[in-house]
């Protein structure tokens, strides 16, 4: 971020001044919103959530070198020295500051919208791009009001490129994020069923996903999952250059002869002999990886050394992340879940090949509004099909997965129910055997991490007892 004067951070957002606040004054020189990552010269940003207020914490970031914040009421207390700007929202005043960041940039800003890969796409663009340009991406999944803008603000504005995650669980909210992003270049990764209890319906989410062409002016690229033809009829309207990609052959960039194994995903890019691979596993990031391949083209990156780059790249935490406890093997996928998620995860784990067990480990799918029942029923469907050897459920939704598996022909003797995660931790672990291959799958509240950790303490006290 380029320095930036109080009084130019006042205009940008239609500020009105609380203290005194001089024509010369110190340039802030980065933002924030959490004092405990408070830089000297930075600017506070006072937002006000349901279980915290950080107007009660103006003191302190005073105290901690801040030099400015923007508040919705000024403390009870003055604080010397220190510039306030109030503001009717301090949520919707950082968007405005974020944008105005994002405006000074030289970087070309890439946005990554989608129902399923968004974070691992985002990765894989980095990766592929990073074979010959500079440039970063959002930390974690930074895809809100709040985080979309503590993205753009750290970003070094005389590099390459910056790549952000764009979220929404209800109307209107990508639509916000591309006007604070104005994204030179927009992925779509795919649509599916997610956020139903706001979306409404399948086209709900494609009407919401298409909203990323808002901040795009005609000059902009849109690369979008050609695999959707719905899909294609909501961006049709876009002016700018479109770019397909997927499994079908109508595609610019599609996906031929694809294999899958414990190291990852390998593909033939339009039936050329030259093979991509991509450590991360799932059929599904062939798709992304294309994504990331149709950034690169767009950005002038040489295709072979895009394609060398996303041999190394690798994903996100708890994104189909593959972890060995001693003998046994976990696809740890427990950040979130979504029909279309959980689907392509048991998929995967089917496919695998494994020494010992198949074990599905599935969570409530949260969200889904007067679908849940019909989704978590398909589940169970996907996971009888799977024939999987042990299915765990956890969760009240989930136990709609373990009756409809049940009835699609998967024995009871192999599934396990659960209330929530913390019955889980004492019945699954004791349940385990060497060989194992176990797929943790659920929406990120049902905290199905636990249950990894649970695992691996109890493969420790074995190990020890083993050893004394």
């Amino acid at each position: 971020m380029k320095p930036l004067s109080i009084q130019d951070i006042k205009r940008a957002i239609s500020g009105r001044s609380l203290s005194v606040i001089p024509e010369v004054t110190p340039f802030v020189k980065s933002i924030c919103t959490d004092t405990r990552r408070i830089e000297p010269g930075c600017l506070f940003i006072a937002i006000k959530g349901d279980k915290f207020d950080a107007h009660e914490f103006l003191a302190d970031a005073a105290k901690s070198g801040a030099i400015a914040a923007l508040v919705e009421k000024p403390p009870a207390t003055p604080i010397a020295n220190f510039h306030l700007i109030g503001v009717l929202s301090t949520r919707r005043a950082m968007g405005k500051l974020a944008m105005h960041v994002r405006k000074q940039m030289r970087a070309k800003v890439i946005a990554v919208a989608g129902s399923n890969g968004k974070t691992s796409t985002k990765h894989l663009i980095d990766a592929a791009l990073s074979a010959k340009l500079k440039g970063s991406i959002s930390p974690k999944s930074f895809n809100n009001d709040i985080g979309v803008p503590l993205a753009i603000f750290p970003a070094d504005p005389s590099q390459d490129y910056l790549v952000l995650e764009i979220g929404t669980n209800h109307f209107g909210e990508i639509k916000n994020l591309s006007d604070i992003a104005l994204p030179d270049i927009a992925v779509i990764t795919n649509c599916g069923a997610e956020h139903l209890e706001f979306l409404r319906d399948l086209n709900g989410v494609r009407r919401e996903n298409a909203e990323i062409v808002s901040g795009m002016t005609a000059k902009g690229t849109l690369i979008v999952n050609g695999d959707d033809p719905d899909l294609l009829k909501e961006i049709e309207s876009f002016p700018g250059q479109k770019i397909t990609f997927g499994l079908n052959e109508t595609n610019d960039l599609f996906a031929s002869n694809i294999e899958c194994d414990q190291t990852g995903v390998r593909f033939s890019l339009n039936k050329s002999r030259r093979r991509v691979f991509v450590p991360m596993l799932g059929k599904h990031n062939a798709c992304n990886a294309l994504a990331a391949l149709a950034v690169a083209r767009r950005m002038g990156v040489n295709e072979e050394q895009a394609i060398e780059s996303l041999a190394t790249a690798h994903g996100p935490e708890m994104r189909m992340q593959l972890q060995s406890i001693g003998p046994i093997t976990l696809i740890n996928d427990a950040y979130n879940a979504n029909p279309s998620s959980m689907r392509a995860a048991l998929q995967t784990l089917a496919a695998l090949q494994s020494p010992g067990r198949h074990i599905a480990i599935l969570g409530d799918m949260l969200e889904l509004g007067s679908t849940s029942d019909r989704y978590h029923r398909e589940m169970g469907q996907v996971a009888a099909q799977c024939k999987l050897d042990l299915l765990v459920c956890v969760g009240h939704q989930a136990a709609l997965i373990a009756e409809e598996a049940g009835t699609a022909g998967l024995p009871n003797d192999r599934i396990l129910r659960f209330n929530d995660s913390t019955e889980a931790t004492r019945g699954v672990p004791v349940r385990l055997k060497d060989g194992d291959l176990i797929l943790l799958k659920g929406s990120r509240s049902m905290r199905l991490e636990a249950i990894d950790e649970a695992i691996r303490k109890h493969h420790d006290a074995s190990s020890i007892k083993v050893a004394s």
